[in-house]
């Protein structure tokens, strides 16, 4: 008795729209946790309980500082930067320009890589503890939260570009557009939480 298998293969196309609204509901909960934590933001500060959203000094402790915002800004101006590369590496690759597309892939994940170490550096160097106020709770949550992001990023970019330089997207090119959806995003959420921190 000889057991016969066949190989179940999907098209293309249905797997690429799997893996789309994938990406689509793993972006609506992450916009609602960023949205849910800028309105944290403004509520708290807005509340300022016993006047704990900037301590004062004590005897003990420095009074709690505001970080310049132009950080939240520079970061956000790099991301964007790393998306534009990575639409460029898009139109080339719709383009059946594989060239274009390398070069672009390379120049995003380059990107993403200098806004990481710029993020890390700015929650490294902040001034102050998670227990120094509201403000400084708030800081870090935003700013761990776009470190994740780019994080990500870097990881997904990595991917993309590798793909591209063993000339996987030759065929189709549906991973790319997921890969700029998601740089997309991650611009404007990193630009929403500078914008948010402008506000202390």
């Amino acid at each position: 008795m000889s057991l016969e298998t066949h190989a179940h293969h999907e098209h293309p196309d249905v797997v690429g729209s799997r893996n789309r609204l994938g990406v689509i509901l793993i972006l609506v909960a992450d916009i609602a946790f960023a949205l849910s934590m800028l309105f944290v933001y403004f509520y708290l500060r807005m509340q300022n309980v016993n006047d704990m959203w900037l301590p004062k000094a004590t005897a003990d402790v420095p009074a709690t500082t505001p970080i310049s915002s132009s950080t939240g800004y520079t970061i956000t101006a790099i991301m964007a930067v790393g998306l534009l590369a990575h639409f460029y590496a898009l139109r080339g690759v719709r383009a059946n320009n594989q060239t274009q597309l390398k070069l672009g892939g390379l120049l995003a994940l380059v990107f993403s890589v200098v806004g990481l170490g710029y993020q890390f550096n700015t929650i490294a160097g902040a001034p102050f503890t998670f227990n120094s106020g509201g403000y400084a709770s708030c800081f870090y949550l935003i700013t761990i939260l776009n470190f994740v992001h780019i994080v990500l990023t870097v990881f997904i970019s990595l991917g993309n570009w590798n793909r591209s330089r063993l000339g996987l997207y030759k065929a189709d090119h549906w991973h790319v557009d997921i890969v700029n959806v998601w740089w997309i995003w991650m611009t404007v959420s990193s630009l929403l939480g500078a914008f948010a921190l402008s506000f202390t």
